[in-house]
């Protein structure tokens, strides 16, 4: 291996440049982004969206795909419980009347043969 780079190294000082300048980089990497923005400017909103999205589904772990799948199934399972089952359970159900009803007197009797302190009255209309 020590002779190839030997030999490399020859051939590059028979060209006469060793190592090209920082301005070299520094225009090669302005023309890079330059191609990279006129690439993106000729794609679509809607190609660029899926690309990133594929790209990040393919950096998720497994451990986070069944985590995921898990929690939508919980999900699924809480909607089915909870969604309404149709008119048979409305049947029971009466709408909520915001009027006062009318309030009647109570008429108490006491006891005729004989009347007792401690026993309440009793009440002749419900």
């Amino acid at each position: 291996m020590n002779r190839e780079f030997q030999e490399l190294q020859e051939l590059l000082e028979e060209r006469g440049q060793g190592v090209p300048g920082d301005d070299y980089f520094e225009g090669f990497l302005a023309d890079f982004h330059r191609r990279q923005r006129q690439d993106l400017m000729k794609r679509s909103a809607r190609s660029l969206f899926l690309e990133r999205m594929g790209v990040w589904l393919r950096e998720m772990g497994g451990s986070k795909w069944a985590y995921g799948a898990g929690a939508a199934y919980v999900l699924v399972i809480a909607g089915l419980f909870a969604w309404p089952r149709g008119r048979d359970s409305k049947e029971g159900i009466e709408p909520v009347s915001l009027e006062v009803p009318e309030q009647k007197a109570l008429h108490f009797e006491g006891e005729r043969s004989g009347k007792k302190e401690n026993e309440p009255p009793k009440a002749t209309e419900f």
